[in-house]
């Protein structure tokens, strides 16, 4: 069976933010170089035995934790998520959403969660709807929302009025 190299770096950089250590003394703690800690806690290396070893000995920590069962977790839920029609035909690609679950796991719960409210409050529109006696009936934005959103989409540039003016 082939050994899996673990990364846990955001769980790592959460530990150390806890503590209330800085890189410097969290590296010292731990036996290794300011630099190798900061690829560690970016996921760019794996969580050396050393350093799995000293959170355990030093702070105590319980290496289960480092397990990435919850980011395969966030990540299949995102994976669903990206799923429904809302997102069209392109969602992202999935090592992007990988490294989402993996580098920044608060901002995957807080995407589903705003995921999972849009969904209730989809299902809530579609109870009223059926109440009322109308039939998917979406509600269009307005003029205003249009322009704003065109000009938020084009960063309030049109190359064509811009040479003009």
């Amino acid at each position: 069976m082939a050994n899996r190299k673990l990364y846990s770096g955001a769980k790592l950089r959460d530990m150390r933010q806890r503590l209330g250590l800085t890189q410097k003394d969290f590296a010292s703690k731990l036996g290794v170089s300011l630099p190798y800690l900061n690829q560690m806690e970016n996921n760019n290396r794996p969580l050396s035995g050393t350093v799995i070893l000293a959170l355990a000995q030093e702070f105590g920590f319980d290496v289960t934790e480092l397990s990435s069962s919850e980011n395969e977790r966030l990540f299949s839920d995102m994976r669903e998520a990206f799923s429904d029609p809302i997102f069209g035909d392109t969602p992202p690609q999935l090592a992007d959403m990988r490294l989402t679950a993996s580098n920044a796991p608060s901002i995957a719960r807080a995407f589903l969660d705003l995921h999972r409210a849009y969904r209730q409050t989809q299902e809530r529109l579609a109870s009223l709807d059926e109440a009322l006696g109308r039939d998917d009936v979406r509600l269009q934005p307005s003029p205003w929302e249009e322009v704003r959103d065109f000009f938020h989409y084009c960063d309030n540039y049109i190359d064509a009025v811009d040479r003009v003016a």
